[in-house]
């Protein structure tokens, strides 16, 4: 009769599975493993970057030029109401309790 609820028996199970998956177990010879097992990645792989002409740059340039000056707009136009407005509410309260 063991105690627990086969938590050991787990364990064991799952260190003989991955004992056998280990590469100095696996086949080496069959359908070219031994490429994928003990591949070099020390070669890194060069990314390939599209050329875009020195026009359509500079027109790329000043859409997000735009785009983000219309965001920061956008930004202090929020936090420029959400100041007064908590400014208003905290003068109210002050107001309000005195």
């Amino acid at each position: 009769m063991s105690f627990g609820a086969g938590h050991m028996q787990d364990m064991n199970n799952r260190m003989k599975q991955n004992r056998a998956q280990r590469p100095s177990n696996r086949g080496k010879f069959k359908e070219n493993n031994r490429d994928v097992i003990y591949a070099d990645t020390d070669i890194p792989e060069r990314l390939l970057f599209h050329s875009v002409p020195v026009e359509e740059l500079n027109k790329i340039k000043m859409q997000i030029r735009e785009k983000a000056k219309k965001e920061r707009t956008k930004m202090r136009i929020f936090y420029g109401v959400s100041i007064t407005l908590g400014r208003i509410l905290l003068t109210g309260l002050l107001l309000w309790l005195s």
